[in-house]
């Protein structure tokens, strides 16, 4: 079976199997593994990576074999080319009796066999790989191509080859095992050679790990997930001409946007084209605005629809959709289950909810004499969806909207405006004051959200001054929490990026709702609350009850009674603000390096990574204490409830 004409006829009949060598060949249903094979962890890994490979250019090194038992070959080097071999088999790309070269030792120890060819092996170099991976696109080959001959991804061969394009003096440093892997990967983010090389020999080495060396690269780029981003969306961003930057290597978050300026005019252009019904709607004023804080503050007053009564048709209407909305529930109920009709109904119902919910809201209209006075806001919120904010009333225009209110109803249903805000509060618990005086207000707005949701304790926080005052007033303070006078202290003002702050956007989301459910005028309100069961004044009170909590603590703040009421608050309605706060970027930078290294060494991270921040440029220790700070759930004390720690129990 040695002879160069039997060899030629294998590799006519099967042209999978290369012969490079004159030596045995053996029936591929003759070999069995060997148990003399020191090969057995990870034996099996790759195989179908490896069959592709055989299938694409041959068996390449020959299995070594001994014979057996019962005309068996025990495979004593080269377990895991027979499993790929085996593979092609059972996948019918190989015949089970293909002849397959093979080197017969006799009479030898199998075990050294084994380890001798296992331990003699080098893999390649990487450098040397991704370089061989180009050699084969230059010569013309396709990713796609390559991928298939070799048993890889399409991705994977993407990725060498985005390695190979690096500058050949990065690559040199690669070479030289100077630079790791993911290093390397983290520089190719850059198709510059000049931006590759300065990121990697003007850094300093301590700041060289693969997300500081991302981060250089991207600092100008605007990620994909930003809201501008998802306001316009790649497809248009891309159509107008802007550049994109992708990294191969981390696709969750790996796309970049490099021409920030056009994406700001695409975004603008967005808000003006949701602008442009508003303007012919009777407002006095449109505006439109990237900035998400725009709906936030005591700047504006407000106006509210006010509610009409159906017309006879109207009401005609609404009949026979609910008899219709009866009758088409009546036949979804008497399907069997899978029924085809089913999904017909189904959507019937829904048509019919829509056209009663339409009805019912266009009987909400705002006041002309009003409206003429009030403006809309475009924005784009934090999601990167746009927003329309109706019935705002700049301050100018204040005094013209009370009159005419006095004029209807004989006064203002907006009520007393927010209090005065301290502007340089005391330091607390190594924050400076202002710092304080924002996370207590980020506080308050979460505790509004949970005190709105829990009428019965909103009952007890507004009984609590009130039975105060009248019984024991005269001997104990009851500056309360909740403060009943309608102080309803602005948030805001307290917050440096209000439009940031998760609990301020959800808490005044509940306040629009209630807004468009309340009547527009405030001559109708009493008459509107008479008419409600109890249940709903009993949320409408939670709602107020929270819109006067004051929680907030600012400079030379002698309301201690006040702030231990919001801390029983905060304690009854259970407080937990990692449900509405995270340490990011926002507070971080509002710290010295010397105030980030205090947080990271209380959330319990490593000294090494706490000193090496201490070390880096302000910019990279809050890009890196942001990093270790995600998921640990760590909390600054003013947003701490009484008997939490600053860590989860669980982390703690």
């Amino acid at each position: 079976m040695n002879t160069m004409t039997i060899a030629t006829d294998i590799a006519v009949a099967h042209p999978i199997i290369t012969i490079l060598h004159e030596d045995e060949s053996i029936a591929l249903n003759r070999l069995v593994p060997s148990a003399g094979n020191v090969r057995r962890v990870n034996a099996t890994a790759g195989l179908s990576e490896l069959a592709d490979s055989i299938e694409a250019h041959g068996l390449i090194h020959k299995l070594t074999v001994r014979k057996g038992k019962k005309g068996k070959y025990e495979v004593i080097a080269g377990s895991r080319r027979l499993g790929a071999l085996r593979l092609l088999a059972k996948e019918g790309r190989l015949a089970d009796d293909a002849p397959i070269p093979c080197t017969l030792r006799n009479g030898e120890d199998v075990t050294e066999l084994s380890l001798a060819e296992n331990v003699q092996r080098e893999a390649m170099h990487p450098v040397d790989e991704i370089l061989a991976y180009r050699d084969l696109a230059e010569n013309g080959k396709a990713p796609e191509s390559i991928a298939a001959r070799f048993g890889q991804s399409v991705i994977t061969v993407r990725q060498r080859l985005k390695l190979a394009s690096l500058s050949p003096k990065v690559l040199d440093e690669l070479r030289g095992d100077t630079m790791s892997l993911e290093q390397a990967r983290a520089v190719a983010i850059s198709d510059s050679h000049e931006e590759q090389e300065r990121v990697w020999f003007e850094t300093v080495s301590y700041n060289r790990d693969p997300r500081s060396l991302r981060a250089m690269l991207t600092r100008e780029h605007v990620r994909s997930t930003d809201r501008l981003a998802r306001l316009v969306g790649l497809d248009v961003y891309e159509v107008a001409g802007g550049g994109i930057v992708r990294d191969l290597f981390n696709e969750d978050s790996g796309t970049f946007l490099t021409d920030q300026p056009l994406l700001t005019r695409l975004a603008m252009e967005v808000l003006e084209q949701a602008a442009e019904p508003l303007k012919i709607d009777g407002w006095g004023w449109v505006e439109t605005s990237l900035d998400a804080s725009v709906a936030y503050g005591g700047v504006f007053g407000r106006i509210y629809p006010q509610a009409r009564d159906l017309t006879e048709d109207e009401q005609a209407e609404l009949a026979a959709l609910g008899e219709s909305f009866d009758e088409v529930q009546a036949q979804l109920e008497g399907h069997a289950e899978g029924d085809p009709a089913i999904e017909a109904d189904e959507m019937r119902l829904a048509e019919i909810e829509r056209r009663m919910a339409a009805i019912q809201s266009g009987t909400k209209t705002y006041d002309p004499r009003e409206q003429a006075l009030a403006g809309c806001m475009v924005y784009v919120d934090q999601f990167g969806a746009v927003q329309v904010g109706r019935g705002y009333v700049k301050a100018e225009e204040r005094e013209a909207l009370e009159q005419l209110r006095r004029g209807d109803a004989g006064e203002d249903d907006e009520g007393a405006g927010g209090v005065a805000v301290s502007t340089t509060p005391e330091p607390e618990a190594g924050y400076s004051a202002a710092l304080v005086e924002e996370l207590t207000a980020i506080r308050t707005a979460a505790m509004r959200v949970e005190l709105a949701n829990r009428p019965a304790v909103a009952l007890v926080a507004l009984l609590y001054p009130l039975v105060g005052r009248i019984f024991h007033s005269g001997y104990t303070s009851y500056d309360a929490a909740v403060e009943v006078s309608g102080q309803r202290r602005e948030l805001a003002s307290s917050i440096k990026e209000p439009g940031e702050a998760r609990p301020l956007a959800a808490w005044q989301a509940m306040k629009e709702a209630w807004g468009d459910t309340l009547p527009g005028a405030a001559a109708d309100l009493w008459t509107w609350l008479l008419d409600q069961p109890t249940d709903k004044l009993l949320e409408l009170l939670a709602f107020v009850t929270a819109a006067n909590l004051n929680g907030v603590k600012g400079k030379h703040d002698q309301s201690r009674s006040r702030l231990e009421n919001a801390e029983q608050v905060a304690v009854a309605v259970g407080l937990d603000m990692r449900c509405h706060w995270t340490a990011d970027a926002t507070f971080l930078n509002r710290l010295s390096k010397a105030g980030i290294a205090e947080v990271l060494e209380e959330a319990g991270c490593a000294a090494q990574v706490v000193r090496a921040i201490e070390r880096a440029p302000k910019l990279e220790a809050v890009a890196e204490a942001e990093k270790q700070l995600a998921g640990k759930g760590w909390l600054p004390l003013p947003l701490r409830t009484a008997g939490q720690g600053a860590l989860p129990e669980a982390s703690a």
